[in-house]
């Protein structure tokens, strides 16, 4: 058997000789996650296997060359769920729960039937989060990074069979009828904005980067969902703190009732607005 004090301790050790950030959490959080016990659970045991314990180290290490824990573990978690992530995908942040709150308020007070589609779907956070929340929504989720599509469709088995998935570029995905939600989290991050070592080196560049301003790719998706939303559909798209007025700006000329929102710490984090009723050309 293997002493977990003395194991988060030498952990914590390493990692802050390796330059991590948090050293003492992530020790915590990737034990925690091993045993699958809440940390305050961790921390009232006082012995584990040596064979968990020699998987605990394996992890320290990969953590030391600043692998994503969630990479680690292979879960990432979402507002209510437990999404299986990995190398190919974007990791979810908790930002993008708020953008989900709010699309949920303003589902709650809509007339059914209602149909919503995420773009650049990712891990499926958004829609899934929707579907699972709101079961009698019809959600669709769509995504082409192959990469991402396996953790997608492996999520919605996981969680919300009913929602549909396709594959497809949002520079010319078009719907046979029109729909009443549309959500995006799409790349926003200027090219040269600098990352940390986490990010940079192991999450999709192409999740991320948004073209020299950012803009170039929330561009195409405020370009979709004008296509897909019919007149009055509520269109809600997240994107960098600095860039309000230039999503603002973007969506003038397809939507109305624009409205930026805030995060719990004051930080302008998603945009939504309402479809108008001029047609986009081809």
């Amino acid at each position: 058997m293997a002493q977990i004090k003395q194991l988060l301790l030498e952990a914590e050790t390493i990692l802050t000789s390796a330059k991590i950030e948090n050293p003492k959490l992530d020790a915590q959080l990737l034990l925690s996650e091993l045993l699958q016990i809440s940390r305050t659970e961790l921390l009232l045991n006082s012995e584990i296997t040596l064979e968990q314990a020699t998987i605990f180290n394996e992890q320290i290490q990969q953590r030391c060359n600043h692998r994503p824990i969630q990479y680690i573990t292979g879960v990432a978690y979402f507002r209510y769920l437990t999404l299986r992530v990995g190398e190919g995908v974007l990791i979810p942040r908790p930002e993008t729960e708020e953008l989900v709150s709010g699309v949920i308020e303003k589902i709650n007070a809509a007339d059914r039937p209602i149909t919503l589609i995420d773009l650049g779907s990712g891990s499926g956070a958004i829609a899934l989060a929707v579907a699972y929340e709101i079961p009698d929504v019809k959600v669709i989720a769509v995504e082409k990074s192959d990469d991402a599509l396996l953790w997608l469709r492996k999520n919605k088995d996981l969680i919300a069979p009913h929602v549909e998935v396709i594959s497809a570029d949002v520079k010319d995905f078009v719907v046979a009828k029109k729909v009443d939600f549309v959500t995006a989290n799409p790349p926003y991050l200027p090219d040269a904005e600098m990352l940390p070592k986490d990010v940079e080196d192991f999450e999709p560049a192409a999740a991320l980067r948004g073209g020299a301003d950012g803009m170039d790719i929330p561009n195409q998706f405020i370009l979709c969902a004008a296509r897909v939303l019919k007149n009055g559909g509520y269109f809600a798209i997240e994107h960098g703190e600095q860039q309000g007025e230039s999503i603002k700006i973007a969506l003038n000329y397809f939507f109305t009732e624009v409205v930026l929102h805030y995060d719990l710490t004051g930080r302008p984090r998603w945009t939504s607005a309402i479809r108008n009723d001029l047609e986009v050309s081809n």
